[in-house]
């Protein structure tokens, strides 16, 4: 009988304790959290319950503080896996929503803007937000790089800025892309300089020698080197003298065999005799 009795009590000592173990106090701001989120999407009907959701929020908010409790209610079930996905780096998640508000969601809810973000930090997110739709390319290709320099630019330094890598200009030569920090240091200036520069800034010699001072051709003390050698050849150039040469060396074998065939032809008919 005893034997029996501390087999039962033994029995629901461990029933307690596993429920204990596996169950978690839902805090009143989870709670709250839960049903604010129940009731913004109503997608969730059905699916879960206010006590799955408040179990969810709670089980965040213990793993990373009740800052998370304000993302979730405005990201709503997508912040779960969101922060699911971003693993380890949730926390940056986390404090970039606290930092940028609601903004914050357009970025960590796309998944190519949240691997740019979780990939480059917050000066990436700053120039997804600053320059949307023109980042985004320039952020994959060409990284941290590419921050700086959006960062430090206006709307119409970034479209060119866009403009000049789809025109090949930042992978012309090896040392392209180093007008990226260049642009980061000096913003729209360097911006406006490389924009009116881009064709000789293709040919490396001149890249090299604008990289290696580039302040002075941005304030305008001085000219690329390509400008004070070409420009008085081509205007001191009698063009028009040059190509009517090229053509007469090019044609005038064509014009020799033509006039030793007529002289022939002419012969024939008697008409050189006279």
């Amino acid at each position: 009988m005893k034997l029996g009795f501390y087999v039962i009590a033994s029995t629901l000592v461990i029933i307690g304790m596993t429920q204990y173990s596996y169950s978690i106090p839902i805090a009143t701001p989870a709670r709250e959290a839960a049903e604010y989120i129940v009731a913004k999407f109503p997608s969730l009907s059905g699916k879960q319950t206010i006590d799955q959701i408040a179990e969810k929020t709670t089980q965040a908010s213990l793993k990373y503080g009740d800052g998370v409790l304000p993302m979730l209610k405005t990201s709503g079930p997508a912040g779960f896996k969101i922060l699911e996905d971003a693993g380890e780096k949730a926390p940056d998640v986390i404090k970039l929503f606290a930092r940028k508000g609601n903004q914050a969601i357009w970025i960590i809810s796309e998944p190519k803007k949240l691997s740019i973000f979780l990939k480059h930090g917050d000066s990436a997110a700053d120039a997804l937000l600053k320059h949307p739709g023109i980042a985004d390319d320039l952020l994959t290709r060409f990284g941290n790089d590419a921050t700086g320099a959006l960062n430090s630019v206006s709307k119409q330094g970034a479209q060119r800025l866009g403009i000049i890598d789809k025109e090949g200009l930042l992978s012309a030569t090896p040392r392209s892309k180093e007008l990226l920090p260049v642009i980061a240091k000096y913003g729209d200036p360097a911006m406006e300089f490389i924009w009116r520069n881009k064709g000789a800034l293709m040919v490396t010699a001149a890249l090299v020698t604008f990289l290696n001072n580039p302040q002075t051709y941005i304030q305008g003390a001085t000219n690329l080197i390509v400008d004070p050698i070409a420009k008085p050849i081509v205007a001191n150039t009698n063009w028009t003298l040059i190509f009517a040469g090229a053509l007469l060396i090019i044609f005038l074998p064509f014009v020799a065999r033509s006039l030793l065939r007529l002289r022939t032809v002419l012969k024939n008919n008697g008409v050189a005799k006279k």
